[in-house]
Parts: C-alpha cells; structure tokens; sequence
C-alpha cells in the first residue's frame, strides 16, 4: 500500500475520530462552557477532514473547488473556538466575565468574512488566481496559483492558534495546584495544529498534502485521554476552587511525601506562610509543630493546634481519607479540620449550667453525689485513704427573707457561695445542698485537721459582712463534721448522716458552733 492510500485512509479515520469525539462529547458538554467550544471545534474538523477527503477523492475541477472551498468553513472556526475554550477553560477562578465573552464573539466574523471571500474567488481572484487539478497521481491534487489573499487568510489562522496557545501558556503560568495538569495537557494540544500548518505552509509534506485534519484529530484525542483520565472539563475541577474556598472547615491535601498539594482558605490560617509558593512545599516546613499531627494512624481524632499568629489553642476534629488512583494506588491523603472550640465551649458551659447551682456557682446536690460516690469507690478500691464532710447551714435564715425578702436571701447565698469558693482548696468539693445549706468535701483530711477548717469558716462568715440593698447582715453559720474511710468499714452515706447529725447537734448547743461525729459516736 502506498503512501497515497495509507493517507487517504488517515484523513478518513480523522473524520471518523472527529465525529466519534463530537457524540462523546455533545453528552458532556452541559458541564462546563469550554466544554460546549469542544463540541463546536469537533464538528468543524469534522467538515474540514470530510470535506479534504472528498477533494482528494474527486474526478474533476469543479469538485475539488466546492470542496476546497467548503473546508474553509471548518479551518477558519476552530482556531476561534480554540480561543473561546482557552478564555473559557479556567478552574483555577469558574467564573468567567461575560461581558468579555460578548466582546469575543465578534471573532465570529472573522470566518464568515473568509468564507463570503472564499466562496466568491471566481469573482475577484483575492485568494487564488487559478485552480488546476494534477493528474499523474492516484489522487486528486490541487495545482493551485496562489493570491495575495491566501497568504493574508492563512497567516490570519496561524495568529489566532497563537493567540489561544499563549492564553493557554499563561493559564499554565498562573495555575497551582492540581489543575497545573489540565493546563499543561491544553497547552499540549495546541502543538499538533501549530506544527501541521508550519510544515503545510513551508511545503515540507509529501506532495502537499493537507496533514491538518489528522493534527486537529489527534488534538481531540489528547483532549479526551484528558478527560478520561485528568477530569478534564468536568464539573467538579471547573468548580473545585470554588466549592473548597467557600468550606469553613479546613481542607489539607498531602502527597505521599508529605508536601502540599492543595488548600482552602482556612487551612492557610494554619501555615506559616512565609513561602511566597505554598504548592509542593513539605508541610514541615510550612508549619513545624503541625506536621506530626498527620502521621496519626487513626482516620478520625481530635488534636489541639496553636495558631501561629496568635498562639491561641483551637481544637479541630480529623477526618483523613486516603487518595488513589484508578490502579488503587494511594497517591496522598485529604484532610478535613472541624474547628470544635465553640462546640467544646459550648459543652463545657453546658456541663457546668448541669453540675452547679445558678445562684451560687458551687456544685449541685445532684452533681456533689456523684462526686462522692465516685471519690469512695476510688478509696475503697485502693483499701485506704480519707476524706471529711462538712455541712453546714445560715443561722435563722429565714428571719432574713422574711424581714428582708427573698431577693436580699438570694443575694446572701451569692455572698456565701463566693466566700466558700475563697476558702476552700483546689480539687475539694463544695457544693449547695439545699435552701441555706451547704456541704464541703476535703479529700484526705482527718476528722481533727476537718474540724479546724470548720471552725476557720465559721469565723470567717461571721466576720464577714453581707451587704444587701445598704443594709449590712449579720450572719452566722452552725457546722456538722464526719470523716469516711474504706478502713472504718461503714459506707459514704453513713458518714453523710454522721456529719448531717452533727449539725443538728450544732443547732441544739446553740447554733454558730462546730460539731464534729467520730465512728465511736463521741460528739467533740
């Protein structure tokens, strides 16, 4: 076979190819703009290889004018939707100025001014003086005397290819991340086209052959591998940018090394970002203490981060999902930072608001049980250890809401709980009981060292003096002291007894005095 056939055979696979491309694509082209300008650009090849194959294949002049003139309606399109898709194709920023693109459909009378010129050549002769046809090849070729015209038209085509490689070229430039792939594969396919003219152009083909259809349909190839395997034009990369930079958590794309790949906005707050390129930088660099945070095993944790500007502690919940390719290969690992410090806050003040009074900010009843229990089990578990309650209650409270009203009460257990939180120690208990009465845990003081704290309270309420509404109250305390340990055998709530009767027995020698109850029911 020679080389006449086996390129007649190429230009008709060019076609074919062309049309396969432009069905594949017409299903996909509501993803994206530059997508539609794909579509429009495979048709057009599609005439112009048609169109190329009829001309070498027909039996006079006549028809190899009409074909010739009729592939001018594809050759001149496509460097113009070569344009749009280069202005169009943009994931890096998806939105595009549509004001721009109106001003760029005025190309689109650049070929219908050609075709107009082409089509009425036998009129004025602008593009070619004469057409000829050779007859000592097995193919239909063009002897052709050419205008000024031809060169004017055909130099029009190669600046408008230009003009789309170079946007193709900055687009390149300015990408980071992981679009860099798609620009460069984009980039890349405007060579076929580019070259094929040059060599056409400086006659360096086989018989001047016309080796465009074939460029334009191995650049359609080039471009669906890309969308098959770099998801080329589909939504999610023309959309990416915009739906990461908009996401409040924090989103961190490692490579297998461990270097940047891409990030959102929040997650930049993180880095150091003294690097004017954050891209393909390891992430220990770019923020020290934070990169031994990503080698947990765990797909899901919780960590603490220091801020770098501010050093402030957030906490952030993990989620880690590995990143494969279509071979099941991991090629890196996304992050996802929840920042749960409000929510932390939150729980904390929730807990609090469940576990103290409102009145007084001690303990609750409810919660200062719970406390207890849990501190007897520990004792009783480890077989020795103490701890002492002391409960107490206001003097003749009562007199003082009657006289004064429950709001100037209210006020005293303010007053109260504030002097109670001054005078006992970090780690014990203290809590309110119940009305006017109060209960203090004092972990690992003896019954004599509980007593002496007792009585340094007392003193300190009736020394103390509670204002309300201008007027200055007088009050004094009548205290119960009991002590629990594993060893004495009697559980907590005995000793919670022991200390509620020795207040009573406060109350009887005469109230604001402490009583102390000791497990040979000696009253001290």
């Amino acid at each position: 076979m020679d080389i006449i056939a086996l390129f007649k055979i190429a230009i008709c696979i060019s076609a074919l190819a062309s049309a396969a491309l432009a069905g594949y694509v017409y299903h996909k082209k509501g993803k994206s703009l530059a997508l539609k300008y794909l579509l429009y650009l495979l048709l057009a090849n599609m005439v112009y290889a048609v169109a190329y194959f009829f001309e070498i294949s027909a039996i006079n002049v006549e028809q190899i004018k009409f074909f010739l003139y009729l592939e001018y309606i594809g050759i001149f399109f496509i460097p113009i939707f070569w344009i749009f898709i280069a202005w169009s194709y943009h994931p890096d920023n998806p939105s595009y100025n549509q004001s721009l693109f109106k001003k760029l459909r005025l190309l689109y009378l650049i070929p219908i001014i050609v075709n107009i010129v082409v089509w009425t050549n036998d009129w004025h002769h602008l593009i070619y003086n004469d057409i000829g046809l050779d007859y000592n090849l097995s193919i239909s070729l063009i002897i052709v005397d050419r205008a000024p015209g031809f060169w004017v038209i055909n130099g029009i085509i190669i600046l408008l290819y230009i003009i789309g490689a170079i946007r193709m070229v900055f687009n390149l430039i300015k990408s980071e991340g992981t679009h860099r792939k798609q620009y460069l594969l984009l980039t890349m396919a405007t060579i076929p086209p580019v070259l094929s003219y040059t060599l056409i152009l400086g006659q360096f083909t086989p018989y001047g052959l016309d080796i465009n259809p074939i460029a334009f349909a191995l650049s359609g190839l080039l471009l669906f591998w890309g969308m098959d395997n770099l998801q080329l034009f589909n939504i999610l990369p023309v959309a990416q940018k915009l739906v990461i930079e908009v996401m409040r958590d924090a989103m961190i794309i490692l490579d297998t090394k461990g270097r940047l790949i891409e990030c959102n906005l929040p997650a930049k707050m993180l880095l150091v970002d003294d690097t004017p390129h954050l891209f393909k930088v390891p992430l220990s660099t770019l923020n020290p203490h934070l990169a031994p945070l990503f080698s947990h095993t765990s797909d899901t944790y919780e960590i603490d981060i220091a801020l770098p500007d501010s050093n402030e502690i957030r906490t952030y919940s993990i989620y880690r999902s590995s990143i494969t390719d279509r071979r099941n290969r991991i090629r890196g690992n996304l992050y996802l930072l929840h920042d749960l410090t409000q929510i932390h806050s939150y729980v904390r003040e929730l807990e609090h608001l469940a576990s103290s009074d409102g009145l007084t900010n001690l303990l609750n009843h409810h919660r200062f049980m719970i406390l207890v229990h849990e501190e007897a089990r520990r004792l009783q578990e480890q077989g020795f250890g103490t701890f002492s309650l002391i409960m107490f209650d206001l003097d003749n409270f009562k007199a003082i809401n009657d006289t004064y009203g429950h709001r100037c009460g209210d006020m005293v257990l303010q007053q109260m709980g504030e002097l109670i939180l001054q005078q006992v120690r970090p780690g014990d208990f203290s809590a309110r009981y119940g009305g006017e009465e109060f209960i203090i845990l004092l972990h690992d003081t003896p019954l004599e060292e509980a007593t002496d704290f007792a009585e340094k309270l007392r003193l300190a309420i009736e020394e103390t003096n509670f204002v309300s509404h201008d007027n200055e109250l007088y009050i004094t305390s009548s205290f119960g002291v009991s002590t629990f340990s594993p060893q004495d055998g009697i559980s907590w709530e005995i000793t919670l007894n022991h200390a509620d009767t020795a207040l009573y027995m406060a109350k009887d020698a005469g109230r604001n005095v402490v009583k102390s109850f000791d497990q040979n029911d000696r009253n001290k």
